[in-house]
């Protein structure tokens, strides 16, 4: 006899649905200023690191001497926590450059010379003021993460934002808290996406073409205004995650979904795959909690 899950406690969360706050502009973190031949200081050592660490420096801009030629050789850069307005466009620099913090500024917009940062693999803009991003995003062909919440992106992004080289690179998205009314069909051609964060925006529809995405493995669309989700969506063949609290979605609807068995049974071998390397606590392994 077949049990009967809780929807809640095998990862696919659904409710009544929940008004979302349309998110406040982030106020970039107030930190004193650095004096400035500390910063200079940490601009050379960088040239030996490779590392440039200027988080909570009270910066401004970026500095002059962090931008020039001989900032080719950057591998990570950590901008973070400062009073940034935006990036110039002489990043251009940063060839070599692997990671990018810039979270918690006040970021309005990127520059297009953003496309030569192409040993880029983890962008990092939470807790911005973006309110679009450059088409050329989508020429980072070797970026695996990109980490965009709580940003003013909405309602829409640019159509053709995840075409490109970054469609057989890109692993992992995070577009929470974005004012964000519909995505762009162009997420269905991210063809090695693991990781896909779309909470706590305005949505009501999932773009069917989530369904072309052979690799993921977890959706998190909590707190929007969905109403259903797609058949395709069901049937990632590696959907194992799937997170819908705070939707009108009806449970036996989308429990009597063709593929939902089939998801339920993911689920719970990445559970138990979990318990079995030690990696969780306690477990509620009822299935599917309607009794």
């Amino acid at each position: 006899r077949k049990s009967v899950c809780n929807l809640t406690t095998m990862g696919c969360q659904c409710g009544k649905s929940t008004t979302v706050e349309a998110p406040q502009a982030p106020v970039p973190g107030k930190v004193k200023a650095v004096p400035k031949d500390v910063i200079q200081k940490k601009v050379a050592q960088a040239k030996n690191t490779r590392v440039l660490a200027l988080r909570e420096c009270g910066l401004k801009a970026i500095p002059e001497a962090a931008l020039g030629p001989e900032a080719a050789n950057l591998r990570t850069i950590d901008l973070a926590s400062n009073q940034l307005k935006a990036l110039p466009p002489s990043i251009a620099q940063w060839s070599s450059l692997q990671s990018l913090s810039c979270g918690n500024n006040a970021i309005t917009e990127l520059p297009a010379s953003i496309q030569s940062l192409v040993s880029l693999q983890k962008l990092t803009l939470s807790s911005n003021r973006l309110s679009t991003l450059p088409v050329e995003i989508s020429m980072l062909g070797k970026v695996k993460v990109i980490e965009l919440d709580q940003n003013l992106l909405g309602p829409k992004l640019p159509e053709e934002i995840f075409s490109g080289p970054v469609s057989d690179s890109l692993e992992e998205l995070v577009l929470t808290n974005n004012r964000l009314e519909e995505l762009p069909v162009s997420l269905g051609a991210l063809s090695k996406l693991v990781r896909l964060v779309v909470s706590k925006n305005r949505l009501t529809v999932l773009p069917v073409q989530l369904g072309q995405l052979s690799k993921l493995q977890h959706l998190d669309a909590a707190e929007n205004s969905i109403t259903s989700v797609p058949e395709a969506i069901i049937a990632c063949p590696s959907l194992n995650e799937l997170w819908l609290k705070g939707n009108p979605i009806e449970r036996l609807h989308l429990q009597a979904m063709p593929g939902f068995e089939d998801f339920l049974e993911r689920r719970k071998q990445r559970l138990d795959a979990r318990i079995g390397s030690n990696v969780v606590g306690r477990v509620d392994l009822s299935v599917c909690g309607l009794d």
